[in-house]
């Protein structure tokens, strides 16, 4: 499908001699944001930390087998974001954190 070699080619010759693994990780992201106050800028943080689209994730496959030479393919991803975002700064000064 990508050519000699690459992962999707391994994946089709050797789909019953692979495996499929499920991990789950922590991610940790610094976004920077311009809105005009901090509420709009909370709600538009969880646009950008949303799951790679099909072309992302085909490019990290051919990526993968020919520039990494591994044999494994990524077949989904998915991303939660989690609900307790800290504001860290506001106009490159950083702010206190509040006491809950």
């Amino acid at each position: 499908m990508y050519g000699w070699g690459g992962s999707l080619d391994f994946a089709a010759n050797n789909e019953a001699a692979m495996k499929t693994f499920v991990f789950e990780t922590t991610i940790d992201a610094l976004v920077r944001v311009r809105a005009s106050d901090e509420d709009s800028a909370r709600k538009v943080i969880p646009t950008v930390l949303g799951a790679p689209g099909t072309a992302d994730i085909r490019i990290a496959n051919e990526t993968i087998g020919v520039g990494l030479g591994i044999q494994a393919v990524i077949d989904d991803v998915k991303f939660n974001a989690a609900p307790d975002m800290v504001l860290i700064e506001v106009n490159r000064e950083r702010v206190k954190r509040r006491h809950r």
